[in-house]
């Protein structure tokens, strides 16, 4: 087996001294001291194993109260995990928020000092309405389309226009320059905005002129919509001109578009029940304001031109409700 290694030690140092070792012994101490240190991780590798192997003795003995309490502390580390991700998400909202007040600090000279008017801001509605796009809006009443058969006239030319992102409250002027690229007119949202819709900087006109930015959160009734139109055609020399037939029985309207003539509809947003305790007055605002373009009926259902949505078809008599509950306010070409 040889000597101890210790015992080797000694006697080669009693003999020869420390330092005087010869190159055969020099030689050896090399070998022994790998030795050693192999002895030695071997040893503590033995030691860390006993502890693991004590520990889990010790929570098998324990039972259930330990490991309770070691699960409880997982969990809680991932609630803390969660409410830290809460807390970022919750932070992020409020930075959204600041920077949509920010926003509202900078926006044209157009919108009323009064922008908190609104019980429900449309640039978040549309935001939302984007998130259910996919699932069909949720809405019985309310079917996509690719295309309207038996259309005749002016309604069968009215193009989609979409009005988001572009021009979040501004379904009123997209569903105007669609009637009017409809009737051949190279009309254009923007400009129209620009140069033919009247704005109340004041806040004192809520019919006459579009109340609001309708780049950000405005509304705006019939009366402002047809000056706006009117004022495009008499630019555009044309002969045509925007009736304002608000009050006007909503199967006229559905005839009216059947026959060729598209019809600006005042209606909600998603086509939502509005909840309205009773049918609102004609130039009212209210929460939901939208505006699309009736093109006419097919069977039950009411071809519409969405500029949130596109083509649709609602059904006629849910159409017909929404039309009277919200004012009864539409616009044509006379």
């Amino acid at each position: 087996m040889g000597e101890p290694i210790d015992t080797h030690f000694d006697k080669q140092e009693a003999s020869q001294g420390r330092h005087a070792r010869t190159a055969a012994g020099a030689s050896s101490w090399s070998v022994r001291r790998r030795s050693l240190v192999a002895a030695i991780a071997v040893a503590m590798a033995a030691l860390v194993l006993v502890g693991v192997l004590a520990v889990h003795g010790r929570a098998g003995a324990s039972g259930d109260g330990d490991q309770s309490t070691a699960q409880e502390a997982v969990e809680s580390q991932t609630l803390e995990t969660a409410y830290a991700a809460d807390d970022s998400t919750e932070t992020q909202r409020d930075q959204q928020s600041q920077d949509a007040e920010a926003a509202e600090s900078v926006a044209p000279g157009m919108r009323p000092d009064d922008a908190d008017g609104f019980s429900r801001n449309r640039r978040d509605a549309l935001g939302a309405m984007g998130q259910e796009l996919p699932d069909g809006f949720g809405r019985p009443n309310v079917m996509q389309a690719v295309s309207f058969t038996g259309l005749s006239g002016t309604s069968a030319n009215v193009p989609e226009l979409f009005q988001y992102p572009s021009m979040p409250a501004g379904c009123e002027i997209y569903s105007l320059t669609a009637v009017l690229q409809a009737m051949g007119h190279d009309a254009d949202s923007d400009s129209i905005v620009a140069n033919q819709l009247p704005f109340d900087v004041e806040g004192d006109d809520y019919a006459s002129a579009f109340w609001g930015d309708p780049y950000w959160s405005g509304e705006g009734m019939p009366p402002a919509i047809m000056t706006a139109g009117n004022a495009f055609l008499e630019e555009a020399g044309a002969s045509e001109r925007f009736a304002n037939i608000t009050g006007a029985d909503f199967d006229e309207l559905a005839s009216k578009a059947s026959s060729g003539t598209p019809v600006l509809v005042w209606t909600t947003l998603d086509f939502e029940d509005p909840c309205f305790e009773e049918p609102l007055e004609a130039n009212s605002f209210y929460d939901l304001e939208h505006c699309v373009v009736l093109l006419g009926v097919e069977g039950h259902r009411a071809c519409i031109m969405d500029p949130t949505q596109g083509y649709v078809t609602v059904n006629y008599s849910w159409f017909k409700y929404l039309y009277e509950q919200c004012g009864s306010m539409a616009l044509a070409i006379a």
